[in-house]
């Protein structure tokens, strides 16, 4: 019996990130599984070790792998990536598909994490993917209240859970430490929350406190990434570095780039602002607090996380043997996802049932919204190169010609290669110009910093 191959297209770490749990599900189900990458080089270099390390990877820009042939070798493809960059995706592989005259592989997408904002406007970017995966409970009724009465209420969906090992049944809570033990307390640190840079420097100063309180306790910062490397969202104020340059700092306080699970095999605590990690340390046993040092702020996720009853002020805390130990409360974990019956076989399941000629869902936003953001972030190669390029395989698909039709697309695949390569130079040269330019660009006022910049460096302007 043939076996089936799924493909997992990924743009940013993030991505990855919540596309790891479902590969190695799909793996164990019995499928070939294979990675895309979207400027693998950029990533951290410890999680792009985890993919290559166990799956078959290779390099891809995201836009030129929808209508690449390449695609044709696999029963599903998912694409997890920016809400605008899946449509586009969804809007290329039609027109593939209607260009070699055959359908494509499925496509599928999800949510990476737990959704802490925003979760409809990303539902519009995904209608139109042959399966959407959902976390839990709460994001299915919203989901549904959010299609209901429109022609997007048959979307396909998937609960897929939060479980992060779902191939091992969760551990029972681990008992408190005993006095002669040399307990672990992790504290898994986000590069946006907290976002302010006063506030990180606030909770790194509670947790070298916090350390030299508790000498007999290792306390472990398990870093995002490395202060150099890239991420979805800017660092303000790396942790890395706060710590690293305390005078007194704690012979205790440690920073740790060691894979997640690595660190949670001898934690004793966990502590997050809102990371998704906490469902890792669940999955380990590991009793688990959500800081909320900074208040219930939906700009940190902490809103999303409240209702767990994990919530404690991490500075109102003398040691951490004063952290409570407790469990979350069953019901949010039932409503978020976190719950046995929810597993990415849901998913698994649906695409195995799907019948290959099956026609796609529709689709909500235009390409042209689509491309758009893209696009505009994409520098010289524009939305107007694309949509000509685009035009060429729709005026060859209706005339019959399908040998011109697949011509232009395959130059159609080399103007999105194109677009994203400016794209991805584009926001490399964003991150080295800082946090100047960055404001500037916000106040639509980067002609102004480009324009001074070039008078004081004697660069060369060009407008964006």
């Amino acid at each position: 019996m043939t076996r089936r191959r799924a493909l997992f297209a990924c743009d940013l770490d993030s991505q990855v990130f919540g596309a790891l749990p479902l590969a190695r599900a799909f793996e164990a189900r019995g499928w070939d599984v294979a990675f895309a990458l979207h400027a693998p080089h950029e990533l951290p270099a410890a999680l792009r070790a985890r993919v290559t390390e166990r799956f078959e990877t290779f390099e891809a820009w995201l836009g030129e792998l929808a209508v690449s042939e390449r695609v044709l070798g696999y029963d599903s493809v998912g694409v997890f990536a920016t809400g605008s960059r899946i449509a586009r995706f969804r809007h290329d592989a039609d027109l593939a598909d209607r260009a070699r005259g055959r359908r494509g592989p499925a496509l599928f997408s999800g949510f990476n994490g737990l959704v802490f904002e925003r979760f409809e406007e990303g539902a519009a970017w995904r209608l139109g993917c042959d399966v959407v995966a959902l976390n839990g409970p709460r994001d299915r009724d919203a989901f549904l209240e959010f299609t209901r009465g429109t022609a997007f209420e048959t979307q396909p969906l998937a609960i897929t859970g939060l479980r992060r090992a779902t191939d091992r049944p969760q551990r029972p809570l681990k008992p408190p430490p005993g006095p002669e033990a040399r307990p672990v307390f992790v504290f898994a640190e986000q590069v946006a929350a907290p976002s302010d840079p006063r506030h990180r420097a606030e909770l790194a100063a509670t947790l070298a406190r916090l350390a030299r309180a508790t000498p007999r306790w290792r306390v472990v910062v398990k870093l995002r990434v490395r202060a150099n490397e890239r991420t979805f969202h800017e660092q303000a104020a790396p942790m890395e570095r706060l710590i690293a340059a305390m005078p007194d700092r704690p012979s205790n306080l440690e920073l740790s780039h060691a894979p997640l699970e690595e660190e949670l095999e001898t934690a004793d605590l966990f502590a997050t602002i809102s990371s998704t990690a906490l469902f890792d340390a669940l999955d380990h046993g590991v009793p688990a607090c959500i800081a909320l040092d900074f208040g219930v702020r939906n700009a940190y996720g902490t809103h999303a996380l409240f209702a767990s009853g994990l919530g404690v002020d991490l500075s109102a805390c003398a040691t951490l043997d004063d952290l409570p130990r407790r469990q979350p409360h069953a019901g949010w974990l039932e409503r978020v996802g976190y719950d046995p019956r929810f597993s990415p076989a849901a998913l698994i399941e649906t695409l195995e049932r799907l019948p290959t000629d099956a026609p796609r869902p529709p689709q909500l936003q235009s390409f042209e919204r689509s491309a758009a953001g893209e696009a505009e972030r994409a520098g010289g190669v524009g939305t107007q190169a694309i949509s000509a390029a685009r035009a060429g395989v729709e005026i060859a698909v209706r005339t019959g010609d399908f040998a011109e039709a697949q011509a232009a697309l395959a130059r159609l695949g080399d103007i999105l290669a194109r677009s994203d390569a400016r794209h991805n130079a584009d926001a490399a040269r964003r991150r080295r110009e800082g946090a100047l330019a960055a404001f500037a660009r916000r106040r639509r006022m980067y002609w102004l910093y480009r324009g001074t910049r070039n008078l004081l460096t004697g660069e060369t302007f060009r407008r964006p």
